[in-house]
């Protein structure tokens, strides 16, 4: 069995990007032609991946390289 990272992400972080991540896969699918560059097309559609799977993980690499842990600002 694979050992998963330490979450990184708090539940309002993972909240927020989920909403991203929906919002933007929506509007690519819906406005593909609208956006043109197809550069924009697949940065739009990679960011949006990103981010849901670091919410559905809880765990972001960037916040890893940046040393930042948002799980702290959870209220128990």
């Amino acid at each position: 069995m694979m050992n998963m990272p330490k979450a990184n992400c708090c539940a309002i972080d993972r909240v927020i990007r989920a909403a991203v991540s929906v919002s933007l896969l929506l509007y690519s699918a819906f406005f593909w032609a609208s956006i043109g560059d197809v550069f924009l097309q697949a940065f739009i559609l990679i960011f949006a991946i990103m981010n849901l799977i670091s919410t559905v993980t809880g765990w972001c690499p960037v916040y890893k390289l940046a040393n930042i842990n948002t799980c702290k600002a959870d209220f128990k």
